[in-house]
């Protein structure tokens, strides 16, 4: 149920994407993972930014970071979107638009995505949950 959720999230996410909601991949809850948890867990931009509790810049960095035995506040969220079925190397790769079983589903010129640019988010979005789909 939850993985359904995720491709509804995704699917949303590049829907609003498509529709110029603010975007603006530098600002945790307007990058590429911020969006799609906004969706995903019902947040707002201010709610999500207090998830994350400010320590770090990217959500790159809060997935290096990711330890799953040190119960830290962010290790909550994490362990949340790995309930929804998003990894952290999920977010690694939706923050840089590059999980190879995605990009290599596009054809060879549309393979390298601009991580920043919302449009190429969109595409990609909807792509993951394709493939979720047809994982389910």
């Amino acid at each position: 149920m939850k993985k359904h959720k995720l491709i509804s999230a995704l699917r949303k996410t590049a829907n609003d994407l498509d529709d110029g909601c603010e975007y603006e991949w530098g600002h945790m809850a307007r990058c590429n993972a911020g969006c799609l948890v906004q969706n995903l867990m019902d947040k707002t931009q201010t709610e999500v930014v207090e998830l994350v509790n400010g320590h770090l810049d990217e959500w790159t960095e809060y997935a290096d970071a990711y330890c799953k035995g040190t119960h830290k506040f962010i290790d909550d969220l994490f362990q949340e979107l790995e309930e929804y079925g998003l990894s952290h190397e999920d977010v690694l790769h939706l923050e840089n638009l590059s999980d190879p079983k995605i990009t290599r589903t596009f054809p060879l010129e549309s393979r390298y995505l601009q991580r920043n640019d919302p449009k190429h988010v969109s595409i990609y979005m909807r792509r993951f949950a394709e493939q979720l789909e047809t994982v389910s």
